[in-house]
């Protein structure tokens, strides 16, 4: 028996040995959240106006039209709870802080990344900001991806010198380019579908509550700091919005509205049906090009400067 284990050890020892080496190399990977925790990491005290949020914000607000030092720290599928854990890991670094952008969307308010489809993602703020989580695979590059996938990384970094940081130097997601649009009508049916949740569900209603609870965690921030906290709903195109459920969205907008009535300190920008913006502005249902990003980012600099929260420059 003891010959049998050993043999058998030995038999796995290269498979262990080669499982390690390829997790060490693909960690090596630079890619978004790497970037924008180094970023952080030395500029955070720099950071006069700090975006937030998920796809949409990354995609959607560009902070170079922004008069003001400008950090963009969304990312795709970031939830509102790691919003508030990539913001807990700097707030005592954020001296000139003046406007905190918390972007809200039709599904965020009962989302969480880690019971959505695309949990894998969890991984990035295990492995890279340090973030701690609840399952022990999101410390793994291997364990949530395909193996052709890692390895298609993997060669296409260490031989065709292409990494994984798909956003500009201030954390705006650069590859949503116009003229390379999806299909708006197709995509409008179908995020709006992925993004309509059973808002009277156990499972809703507790993820409700828990947001709550991180909404009222960034405004008691931003109220002992003298910090404006803006909340934000982008804008989509005419497709999502005629497929969505209308009762989750109107809950959406009076809890909003209710929330910013008791705070002085907090804003809320509904830009859900701008008509300003465009199927030219989109590159699917529910995410601005970058067209619209520039559009929308310099709609939200001028709301921003007529906040008079910072000096006049010289």
């Amino acid at each position: 028996m003891q010959k049998f284990i050993l043999k058998t050890l030995l038999l796995l020892l290269p498979i262990v040995i080669i499982a390690i080496s390829l997790e060490y190399l693909l960690q090596q990977i630079p890619n978004d959240y790497v970037y924008k925790k180094s970023y952080l990491d030395k500029h955070s005290n720099e950071i006069e106006i700090l975006i937030l949020g998920a796809s949409e914000p990354y995609y959607g607000i560009n902070p170079v039209y922004f008069f003001q030092n400008t950090f963009n720290a969304a990312h795709v599928s970031q939830t509102w709870d790691l919003d508030f854990d990539i913001f807990n890991k700097y707030q005592s670094n954020f001296d000139n802080l003046k406007i905190i952008v918390l972007p809200i969307s039709y599904a965020t308010l009962w989302s969480k990344l880690e019971n959505a489809s695309d949990s894998w993602r969890m991984k990035n703020y295990a492995l890279y900001y340090g973030i701690n989580t609840k399952s022990l695979k999101d410390h793994s590059e291997l364990l949530n991806n395909t193996l052709g996938n890692n390895l298609k990384r993997l060669y296409d970094y260490y031989f065709e010198k292409k990494n994984d940081i798909y956003c500009s130097e201030f954390g705006w997601g650069t590859s949503f380019k116009a003229g390379e649009s999806n299909d708006l009508n197709i995509t409008g049916k179908e995020a709006a579908s992925r993004h309509t949740h059973d808002i009277h569900s156990e499972e809703s209603m507790k993820i409700f509550a828990e947001n709550i609870k991180i909404l009222n965690s960034f405004a008691e921030f931003s109220n002992r700091n003298d910090i404006k906290l803006i909340l934000l709903t982008l804008p989509v195109y005419h497709t999502y919005r005629e497929n969505i459920d209308k009762q989750q969205l109107n809950k959406m907008i009076e809890t909003l509205t209710d929330f910013t009535k008791e705070h002085n300190n907090i804003l809320y920008f509904n830009w859900f049906e701008d008509p300003d913006f465009l199927a030219a502005d989109f590159y699917d249902a529910d995410h601005l090009n970058n067209l619209g990003a520039e559009k929308l980012s310099k709609k939200l600099a001028q709301f921003i400067d007529s906040l008079k929260v910072f000096d006049p420059p010289n």
